[in-house]
């Protein structure tokens, strides 16, 4: 396939993601193609998932059906988007990877209204859309191509190479779950309630900044290291983190959670230095094994996002392990631009939108949709402004 930048026009966008439990709306006016666009407003709801334990794929996908309409429809309402000399002329909306009964609450209503108003629609991959978000205050300028990504959140993590908009390199991934997930998990082995389990045990931590280093009984082990049989695998494994909790417990807690907050935030705080570490560990081996191959260009710039990205002891980690072997930019999503939003779908959209590409209104959504195969899937077509 042919692909070409083209001049554009000004124009408006209403973006639409739900791949997971967030029916997430926004309107992005790009009012000149010289400069970044302006975000007129965004709407989310989440999934209130705090008695479930998890996110329970069924509840949702009702969620979004039954809210991603009326968020539509209050902020088109809300900021006059919908009278007949003003409304929006492209549509972008997540597509895939995802939950297929939560994607397809936003991805068909925007086929919907892409026909009810003639306009076209472009179907954004996920985690493209995380991994371009950095580059929306710049109007995609910075980072530049080639740039790392470490994209991490609870249903996502991988460290990729990005050599153009089309073109990105998976380096290391995980081979059960998500970094995201692990911490949930440990957060509610030690006690951890709410919707949102990262973002709590965040605020938590940082109530007992001074226990971070003292000296708590723990079991805790970063995962792959390098043993007789296994040496600089890259790939992510962070499932045995929820059993590493459970079996300090059991042995120097009496299989319960400590009263001491104290000794909680000790505990709570070295589990997460270890999942993070084992992040870091595999980018450190990445970068140094990938150096060689991508014919002599220095990689400067580093992208971190997803809703771990949100947390502040990880970035400074990041800085300064990283810093050392020659990353000299980091890039991090604006905190409410980390967790999934519709704005990064939008940005996405408009990328692919100004390097010709619009989707087919005979598509539908899709569960798995690598990164490294995002124009192989069905439905891509090129057109003019």
């Amino acid at each position: 396939m042919q692909l070409f930048r083209i001049s554009t026009r000004c124009y408006r966008v209403l973006a639409i993601e739900t791949s997971c439990d967030d029916a997430c709306v926004s309107l992005i006016d790009r009012y000149s193609p010289n400069k970044p666009p302006k975000l007129i407003d965004e709407r989310k709801l989440t999934l209130n998932s705090k008695l479930s334990g998890g996110v329970v794929p069924t509840d949702a996908a009702i969620h979004n059906r039954k809210n991603i309409s009326l968020l539509v429809n209050q902020i088109l309402n809300d900021n006059n988007w919908n009278t007949p000399n003003i409304k929006p002329d492209l549509i972008c909306a997540t597509r895939g990877p995802g939950m297929i009964g939560s994607l397809s609450g936003g991805y068909q209503l925007a086929l919907g209204l892409s026909i009810a108003w003639q306009i076209p629609i472009v179907g954004v991959n996920h985690m493209l859309g995380h991994l371009l978000i950095s580059r929306m205050n710049s109007n995609g300028e910075n980072p530049n191509f080639p740039f790392y990504s470490l994209l991490v959140s609870g249903g996502h993590t991988m460290f990729v190479l990005s050599k153009s908009l089309f073109n990105h390199e998976i380096l290391v991934d995980t081979i059960d779950i998500a970094a995201g997930d692990a911490l949930d998990k440990c957060g509610r082995e030690l006690g951890i309630t709410g919707n949102m389990i990262g973002k709590e045990t965040e605020i938590f931590l940082n109530k007992f900044k001074d226990q971070w280093n003292e000296k708590v009984d723990i079991m805790v082990k970063e995962p792959m290291l390098n043993q007789w049989d296994r040496k600089d695998i890259l790939q992510y494994s962070f499932a045995s983190f929820n059993s590493q909790v459970k079996n300090t417990l059991k042995k120097f807690y009496n299989n319960e959670i400590p009263n001491d907050d104290k000794i909680r935030a000790r505990l709570l705080f070295n589990f997460q230095k270890t999942i993070f570490q084992h992040l870091i560990s595999k980018i450190k081996l990445a970068i140094e094994k990938n150096s060689n191959n991508i014919n002599d260009i220095k990689i400067n710039d580093f992208v971190c996002s997803g809703g771990v990205s949100s947390n502040m002891y990880l970035r400074q980690m990041l800085i300064d392990q990283l810093k050392p072997l020659g990353i000299e930019n980091f890039h991090y999503p604006e905190l409410n631009l980390c967790t999934d939003n519709a704005t990064m779908i939008g940005w996405a959209g408009i990328e692919l939108y100004e390097n010709g590409l619009t989707t087919d209104l005979a598509t539908t959504v899709i569960r798995k949709w690598p990164i490294t195969e995002l124009l192989k899937l069905e439905g891509w077509k090129k057109h003019d402004i």
